[in-house]
């Protein structure tokens, strides 16, 4: 799955995206395209209803030092270690999407089942395996503590 590079404007008033500005990102499947979506954060009233993924980031200028990411088996051992504890299933999630951007998993589809709960189901090329992940989107709150927990553990 290709995930498309932010547009820089906001979908909704196509207004331009400013350096160093919080804007808000989705992404859906349509006609068996990937599209990106962005908007800036005051014209984010949550994700629609149908989406693989969303998250929130800021502009940065394309001439800014890159940060660096762990290494793809510091992700995959981690991506282990968390699938082992079912307390951090919006952890397991956000890192499974991690690694479906980072292209070490590719996402294959989504199922619910009679009781409502949704699973994500996911192939690791590396591992040559299958996984199936508990869709557990985070509220923003929660999102933000999970992004400042794989930062710290995760980039240089």
């Amino acid at each position: 799955m290709e995930v498309p590079k932010a547009s820089r404007y906001c979908c909704v008033s196509g207004r331009e995206l400013l350096l160093g500005e919080s804007f808000f990102s989705i992404l859906l499947e349509e006609n068996n395209v990937y599209l990106r979506r962005d908007f800036a954060a005051e014209n984010w009233n949550g994700p629609p209803e149908k989406f693989i993924a969303w998250w929130k980031t800021i502009v940065q200028n394309s001439n800014d030092k890159k940060i660096k990411l762990a290494p793809n088996d510091v992700l995959l051992n981690l991506f282990s270690q968390i699938r082992t504890n079912s307390s951090q299933e919006d952890l397991l999630y956000v890192l499974s999407l991690l690694l479906i951007r980072r292209r070490l998993f590719r996402y294959d589809r989504e199922e619910q089942n009679e009781y409502g709960q949704k699973k994500m189901f996911v192939y690791s090329i590396k591992e040559n395996n299958s996984f199936e992940i508990p869709v557990a989107m985070p509220d923003l709150h929660r999102l933000e503590k999970i992004q400042n927990q794989l930062a710290e553990m995760l980039y240089d």
